[in-house]
């Protein structure tokens, strides 16, 4: 390893440099984060809102049925349905 320079102006300068692009690295990764986060819900509350269109009305027996296709429980079901049915798209 090389020896540290004693240049404590030079170092003073690339630290803030450093401070400042990786404060800058750090809001672009978060951004992208919350704007996952955003899609991630618009796509939550559609699908919910597109399994209660299709239960809606549909044939006796179709929640038994979605209840297997699906993997959860009827209740599950019920409240993800619910919930959405009255949220907005943001």
């Amino acid at each position: 390893m090389t020896p540290r320079s004693e240049d404590t102006a030079g170092k003073d300068q690339a630290r803030r440099e450093l401070e400042k692009d990786l404060a800058a690295a750090k809001a672009k990764r978060d951004k992208v984060f919350e704007d996952t986060d955003k899609i991630r819900a618009n796509a939550e509350a559609d699908f919910w809102r597109t399994v209660d269109a299709l239960l809606t009305g549909a044939y006796h027996g179709a929640k038994t049925d979605a209840v297997a296709f699906l993997g959860v429980t009827r209740d599950h079901i019920l409240k993800q349905t619910k919930k959405h049915r009255t949220q907005t798209t943001k």
